[in-house]
């Protein structure tokens, strides 16, 4: 039996009238009955499905989604299927109609922002699922019902629902009990990506921190991710690799908030290029398939979260700047818990914690206003934004603020120790301080060629290695900040007397 409400259109007949007869398109375009029909802002025709229990599922109108509405209404009011020919005339009515409407609404996936407040949606994408939504002002929260729910949710077919939340009975520091994290700062870090992932963002422009889950094996990333994907967007699509194509990856990313990938042993240079973007608002474009020049495109601004090793995400200084690196560690045998145990305390957690992360929310709509960070990471909107949240579930003023800036010269570390240059330099400083010296001068050439001869043979043959002086002194400029918080060396190019004349100056300042 479907869960959509059946209206035939059809006007009542006086009595003694025989109603008049409608050929068969006409007794088709009845299965359009009851269907709001509007578009998105980008245009893309949409359509709201009137459901038994009072609220609408909107749907994009060129959607699988939409097809099997009516092919089931149709056999409910003809007792028949509906051929392929009827059902694309069908769906290119409906388009017009939405077309023709004029109605533009804005549309939101799992979270929302209206009239400053933020709305969480509990629905998964079955149609007989949840559809209530959690409604957080700066003076709470509460569960409303679907049908008083004034944003409009979409909701991809991989979407699982929330369970309702409860008020209460969590702390913030019962997140490791199902997460692998060793202090207080690893847990405020993980509150603030769970604050920072929830906020929503209307215009394709934002600031989201990308959360990478790092460790040797054993240690739980998988767990972690999944744990952090049910908090945040639940789907089930957990552990799946990433696309082959950036297309393929910004599709994903219109069609759901959290973009969630594991198992990561690398990211290329052509992934690496969409991804940062994405985190502060981006957009790709590209020739539309199976035409001849019509563009395709898409603006988004997501959360992401990545399991996996970290260089392919800390070796860029763009994306450094907008990471969280979880880095989990292994526990002893004794220590160490099957995956269903963990799991199934998680379930029982699961509802305190959300209650928890919406005061969180609440407290931040509360507090954001006379929030102010002197000096933070450079997601620093972000950071402010979770500083404001977290007195909402008992963190101290400050400390993520102080976890995050760590967190960063931790990221630092792990760059540069993967970084063949900056390993170079610091073997020359070496050689420098065991003749006495506390520094190394001379021309870009002169470095270039020193540098090489210190690193090792496949680093010389690497196609990461600069091919000449020039592409080592831009590569000296990129990891200058790094290298003088993490390793205290300065990198200072200079002139001579001439403008040929040009040189480096490299220091260990402590």
């Amino acid at each position: 039996m479907s869960e959509f409400v059946m209206d035939d259109g059809e006007p009542a007949t006086p009595e003694g009238e025989k109603p008049a007869k409608r050929n068969r398109r006409d007794e088709r375009a009845l299965l359009l009955a009851g269907i709001e029909f509007w578009v998105t802002d980008d245009g893309t025709p949409h359509a709201s499905l009137p459901h038994l229990k009072g609220h609408l599922e909107h749907v994009r109108i060129a959607s699988r989604e939409f097809e099997s509405h009516l092919r089931i209404k149709n056999f409910q009011m003809h007792g028949d299927g509906i051929s392929a020919t009827a059902l694309a005339d069908l769906v290119a009515l409906a388009a017009g109609k939405a077309l023709a409407a004029g109605e533009v609404r804005a549309t939101w996936h799992r979270t929302a922002g209206h009239n400053g407040e933020i709305w969480i949606d509990l629905g998964g994408r079955d149609p007989g699922g949840e559809r209530d939504a959690v409604r957080i002002t700066d003076e709470g929260w509460c569960i409303t019902p679907a049908k008083d729910v004034p944003v409009t949710f979409l909701r991809d077919k991989d979407q699982l629902p929330l369970p309702k939340p409860v008020q209460g009975e969590a702390q913030w520091g019962d997140l490791r009990r199902v997460m692998n994290v060793e202090t207080d700062d690893d847990v405020a870090l993980l509150w603030a990506y769970l604050f920072a992932a929830l906020r929503p963002f209307s215009d394709g422009a934002g600031q989201y921190p990308i959360g990478l889950v790092h460790g040797e094996q054993g240690t739980g990333k998988s767990k972690a991710l999944k744990i952090l994907q049910a908090l945040i967007d639940p789907s089930r699509l957990t552990g799946r690799v990433m696309p082959r194509e950036p297309r393929d990856f910004w599709v994903s990313a219109n069609r759901r908030h959290l973009i969630a990938y594991d198992n990561l042993s690398t990211i290329s240079g052509q992934f690496a290029d969409q991804i940062a973007p994405l985190a502060t608002g981006g957009s790709y474009s590209a020739r539309a398939l199976h035409t001849d020049g019509e563009e395709f495109s898409i603006t988004a601004c997501r959360p992401m979260l990545f399991g996996g090793i970290p260089s392919g995400l800390l070796g860029r200084d763009d994306m450094r700047d907008r990471t969280i690196a979880f880095e989990l560690k292994p526990l002893p045998k004794g220590e160490r818990r099957e995956e269903v145990e963990i799991f199934a305390e998680f379930e029982v957690l699961h509802p305190a914690l959300l209650g928890l992360l919406y005061d969180g929310l609440a407290a931040g709509l509360r507090n954001l206003p006379t929030t102010k960070i002197e000096i933070g990471p450079r997601m620093l909107d972000a950071c402010t934004w979770a500083e404001a949240c977290a007195p909402g579930v008992g963190i101290e003023p400050g400390l993520i603020t102080r976890a995050w800036m760590a967190n960063r010269a931790g990221a630092d570390r792990v760059a540069l120790d993967a970084d063949d240059v900056a390993q170079a330099v610091l073997k020359l400083l070496q050689a420098q301080a065991d003749l006495g010296l506390d520094h190394w001068k001379g021309s870009p050439t002169a470095l270039y060629d020193r540098l090489l001869e210190l690193a090792p043979d496949h680093v010389r043959k690497s196609t990461l290695w600069p091919k000449s002086a020039v592409g080592l002194g831009e590569k000296l400029r990129r990891i200058a900040p790094a290298m003088r918080t993490v390793h205290q060396v300065d990198m200072v190019p200079g002139k001579g007397g001439t403008n040929s004349s040009r040189f480096w100056f490299l220091k260990k300042t402590a």
